[in-house]
């Protein structure tokens, strides 16, 4: 499933709190204390999907932990579109998490479900990520607008319900249009915010006179509910601290309105004097496909010199477009300066990004892959394979510097782009330490305890829970060390930073870097920049950069260091003396 909720999970926003599990309902006044009367063993009947609301009714619910409000979310029945077998019911959501110390999390909703409460189709978004889905059979299809998945759902065979992260009103749905007896309520509840299936499970604590009148039940995931004329009133989870109010009165919808993440385009200058070339990376027998295109700068002589671009997450498309959240990381306009200044320059799609297939990511996968790419743009008609250039952003520096190390002589310079230049551990120590100063302040010492406790685990070698998904990339970076690394590349380095980079320090793995490579003896060739007002993306950043800023548009890379980038690598591949051999990379 996909790896990303649409809104920030609760858990990792808001301190958990203790609370009570509710008391037992008070007797109804009618009921006799000498001779309680029978219960019904049935709390709801259910009705059909058309019946359960009127047209244009909202629902509203409060979440809160201990005597603090985190949340409200609201539902809605807008009424039928279409007709016949095509008559659909739409339903719609907003929820509004309120995070301490920044802007509301919010999120929007919609599914369209036929007469009989199956869900067709419908969508969850918010303004960092949209995921749409359609039922085709027994399939849920599932899409991000890059990625896509299927999950089973078989309303048929077995009683199937759904559910986006944190909207109560798709639980109340699920109550609503089901009978809820004891010894009957269990579901497979599939989610649509991204994430896999759950077995949902309940029964009666507190059964009703009647069907319809007030009851309790208890989930096997910790709530217990209380319920009245398919309504949800009340529910509360001990273990979190969470508890969820029906609003009482009259409820208005939001007027805040979410217009989904931004979709992401490249396109070259009007301008631009260099054409594309398209092809797939040849790989080993079950490798993912990975596909790519060598920019070719117009009137270029050939052979003539040549840039592999490593991306630094390895998890982004040839243009440095990444996500969800949707970022332009601005890669696209590096290497086309690249091409501007004349060079040929080969950039791909990571794994599951762009037109490339999805693969495992452990550093071992991401330096195949950039092995790949490098065999592939050196056997390229235009390409002099004596004079190529690596050029790295961030942590595919590690991946250059591996590369530059088994290839020797074949590559004639690295240029690390706010690459790390000490161990990983530290690398994210000082993460750890950036990102405190964004966590609101009564809950920055509990932040700073799970840091710590985090690093200490990686010291030793061993991965935390919460880093589990990166596990086997992890591994293997937690054992390597850049200083050592550049100690091996003989080729000719240039070495950028920002200084308002937080994602490496800027001081100290830069400093790193430049000892490591100096101390590789006489005739080291490397240079070191420092671009003051620059991120870690190279733009402009006249306040403190953050993960959001990225998301900031209009931020363009530096003019200052694209320019002094692309004279240094025209340098160091100006055409060798006609006597030279010509090697081949191993």
């Amino acid at each position: 499933m996909f790896p990303r909720s649409l809104v920030l999970a609760l858990a990792a926003s808001i301190p958990s709190a203790c609370i009570q599990p509710p008391p037992p309902l008070a007797p109804d006044a009618a009921d006799d204390p000498d001779e309680p009367p029978a219960r019904s063993q049935v709390a709801w009947d259910g009705l059909p999907v058309g019946e359960l609301y009127a047209r244009g009714e909202i629902r509203g619910f409060e979440l809160r932990q201990g005597d603090r409000l985190i949340g409200r979310t609201w539902g809605r029945y807008v009424g039928t579109e279409g007709e016949g077998p095509s008559l659909r019911h739409r339903f719609e959501t907003r929820t509004e998490l309120l995070l301490p110390g920044r802007p509301p999390a919010r999120a929007e909703g919609l599914v369209l479900l036929d007469d009989q409460g199956t869900l067709v189709s419908g969508h969850e978004r918010s303004d960092a990520a949209e995921l749409r889905f359609e039922r085709k059979g027994n399939l849920l299809h599932l899409t991000d607008g890059e990625r896509e998945d299927e999950v089973l759902y078989e309303p048929e065979r077995r009683d199937t319900a759904f559910m986006a992260h944190s909207a109560v009103f798709h639980e109340e749905l699920m109550l609503g249009l089901r009978r809820l007896a004891e010894g009957s309520m269990s579901w497979r509840v599939v989610s649509l915010s991204g994430g896999v299936p759950v077995e949902w499970e309940a029964s009666l604590v507190r059964a009703p006179r009647r069907s319809g009148e007030r009851a309790v039940i208890r989930t096997n995931l910790g709530e217990e509910i209380t319920i009245e004329h398919g309504r949800l009133l009340r529910s509360a989870v001990a273990a979190s601290g969470l508890e969820i109010e029906a609003i009482k009165g009259e409820v208005t919808w939001p007027d805040w309105v979410i217009t989904g993440p931004p979709r992401l385009r490249y396109e070259p200058a009007a301008d631009a004097r260099f054409g594309r070339r398209e092809f797939e990376l040849p790989g080993r027998a079950g490798e993912p496909a990975l596909f790519g295109e060598l920019l070719i700068p117009e009137g270029v002589t050939t052979p003539a010199p040549a840039v592999l671009w490593i991306s630094g997450t390895g998890r982004e498309d040839r243009h440095g477009f990444a996500g969800p959240p949707p970022v332009d990381l601005g890669s696209h306009e590096i290497t086309d300066a690249l091409a501007e200044a004349g060079v040929l320059v080969l950039r791909f799609d990571e794994r599951g990004h762009g037109r490339s297939e999805a693969g495992s990511l452990s550093f071992s996968d991401q330096l195949e892959d950039a092995r790949r790419a490098f065999r592939t743009l050196v056997v390229q008609p235009e390409v002099d394979p004596d004079r190529v250039v690596l050029v790295a952003h961030g942590e595919g520096g590690l991946r250059a510097l591996s590369l530059a190390a088994q290839q020797g002589a074949a590559i004639t310079g690295v240029a690390l782009l706010g690459s790390p230049g000490r161990p990983h551990v530290e690398v994210l120590r000082h993460q750890g330490e950036a990102a405190l100063a964004d966590v609101p302040p009564e809950l920055r010492e509990h932040a700073r305890e799970q840091q710590a406790r985090m690093i200490a685990e990686l010291a030793a070698g061993t991965v935390p829970p919460e880093l589990r998904d990166h596990e086997a990339w992890l591994r293997e970076v937690l054992a390597l060390d850049p200083a050592r690394m550049i100690a091996r590349v003989p080729a000719a380095l240039w070495l950028a930073q920002g200084a308002r980079d937080f994602e490496v320090d800027p001081t100290l793995d830069a400093r790193a870097l430049h000892d490591a490579a100096k101390a590789r003896g006489k005739g080291t060739k490397v240079e070191l920049h420092r671009y003051e007002q620059l991120d870690h993306l190279f733009k402009p950043e006249p306040l403190r950069s953050t993960p959001a800023r990225y998301r900031e548009p209009g931020r363009k890379v530096d003019p200052t260091f694209l320019s002094d980038l692309c004279t240094w690598v025209v340098s160091i591949t100006k055409p060798a003396p006609p006597a030279s051999k010509r090697r081949r990379p191993s």
